[in-house]
């Protein structure tokens, strides 16, 4: 019995992962329980994409623009690595001084204190 139970829902994991119109319906339930994974996952990636960006300046090529920041992501690594777990856009903050690399967290808001965002890196010749 409990086998067959096992291989049902597996079955009906396997489904809801692999039909789009499934996945679309249940992503609403599910969103909840994943948040901390999607956090820890974009946390990471927030962090990748800070260390990526300073390799790019330390090869002497300029800090690209915040509104260039998803394209420059694109170019370097496909663009489904530009988005974050909640597919928004990540985003690049820069001051006179430093720059930051960010995402809209889960309320998908940019500017608000669910954000994710990398510790203050100085910008080239700063």
């Amino acid at each position: 019995m409990t086998s067959k139970l096992f291989w049902i829902l597996l079955l009906v994991v396997a489904a809801v992962v692999l039909v789009k119109p499934l996945r679309d319906r249940a992503s609403g339930y599910m969103e909840p329980a994943l948040n901390p994974l999607y956090e820890w996952n974009t946390r990471n990636r927030v962090h990748d994409l800070q260390r990526l960006t300073a390799r790019e300046i330390s090869a002497d090529r300029e800090l690209p623009r915040p509104r260039d920041f998803h394209t420059f992501i694109s170019k370097l690594e496909g663009g489904k690595s530009a988005v974050d777990s909640w597919g928004q856009p990540y985003y690049l903050t820069v001051s006179r001084r430093t720059y930051q690399v960010g995402s809209s967290g889960r309320d998908r808001v940019r500017g608000t204190p669910d954000d994710i965002l990398s510790e203050p890196a100085p910008r080239a010749g700063t």
